[in-house]
């Protein structure tokens, strides 16, 4: 009895040293987690980008909660701020470890995005908001199915977790109508469409690359690439807190229109794929009907080399990547 009693207690002991642990850092579970992909020293395994445009009340507490660690980098990409935001990372970058890069000019989210992902070295790249509503502690919810191969591209979700504002009706009906449309058209669900929250692999940087909206219709624009190229994109529950300080830089009219100039686009983009096929030897396959019947191609019907690229009957998809 006493033996049983001993473990019980030792049990007792190690759940209790767990949860101070927990509590003194939130992210020792994950940095355990981390630290078993590593395969070299000084070996980057996550990647921290942070797009910034006049945040100064919130980047310094963003930066300050973050994770921090050798197999961790942390980069900021200021996009032409024209408040304090550049002073206040430098209060808490006493280390220099933040790395800090700076647009000339106003360029727009998707662009700062892109401009941190060139510069990240981790096997792992997690974009986050810097006005302060997302929590850095479902960065660990975002990047396991990342590091366990489950997922190529993850997106954070408030309506898969929770969220602690009362969220605008009309946010609620946009995001509801680009969730119906990528599911008409590419096929693919994803509920919290416009969330900055994102994790991905470094492997599918490619399709980052000669991206065309750099404002906020970008993480429309990259479901739809991510979906063409066939990567397996998963939501995952995170938290989303009120914004405390300033107002959202969006324009909606902006935004509207740039979210349906990126759909159509890319569904002529989808319907491209589906009628052409480029060969291997470079020749390319055409289907006559859907030629015919789609007046979009119906010119190429008139083209004199038609007959010379090897036209042919096929229904199937590449499944090479289109980008």
């Amino acid at each position: 009895m006493k033996a049983l009693e001993s473990v019980k207690n030792a049990s007792v002991h190690r759940k209790q040293v767990k949860e101070s642990s927990l509590r003194d850092n939130p992210f020792s579970e994950m940095y355990d987690y981390i630290n078993q992909f590593k395969t070299q020293d000084n070996e980057v395994l996550l990647s921290i980008i942070i797009p910034m445009y006049n945040e100064e009340h919130t980047i310094g507490k963003v930066l300050g909660n973050l994770p921090k660690g050798d197999i961790i980098e942390t980069i900021v990409v200021d996009d032409h701020s024209t408040d304090n935001s550049l002073q206040e990372i430098h209060k808490v970058n006493i280390d220099n470890k933040i790395k800090v890069i700076k647009h000339k000019k106003n360029k727009g989210y998707g662009a700062a995005v892109v401009t941190g992902i060139h510069e990240a070295q981790g096997k792992v790249l997690v974009t986050m908001d810097s006005d302060g509503q997302h929590s850095p502690y479902d960065i660990y919810e975002m990047i396991k199915p990342i590091f366990d191969d489950e997922a190529d591209y993850t997106i954070g979700s408030r309506y898969l977790g929770s969220y602690f504002y009362e969220l605008p009706v009309s946010t609620r009906l946009g995001e509801l109508l680009i969730e119906k449309l990528i599911q008409i058209f590419f096929g693919r669900k994803i509920m919290n469409n416009q969330n900055g929250f994102r994790a991905f692999n470094r492997k599918i940087i490619p399709i980052f690359n000669d991206f065309k909206y750099e404002g906020y219709a970008f993480c429309t624009e990259q479901i739809i690439r991510a979906t063409l190229n066939g990567l397996r994109i998963k939501e995952c529950p995170i938290k989303v807190y009120d914004r405390k300080y300033g107002t959202s830089n969006i324009i909606l009219t902006t935004l509207t229109i740039n979210l349906f100039s990126c759909i159509l686009q890319y569904l002529l983009v989808k319907l491209n794929i589906t009628i052409f096929k480029r060969l291997t030897t470079g020749q390319l396959k055409i289907s006559k009907k859907s030629v015919k019947r789609n007046k979009i191609y119906a010119h190429l019907k008139y083209t004199i080399d038609i007959d010379k690229v090897n036209p042919v009957f096929f229904i199937e998809r590449t499944s090479q990547p289109v980008f």
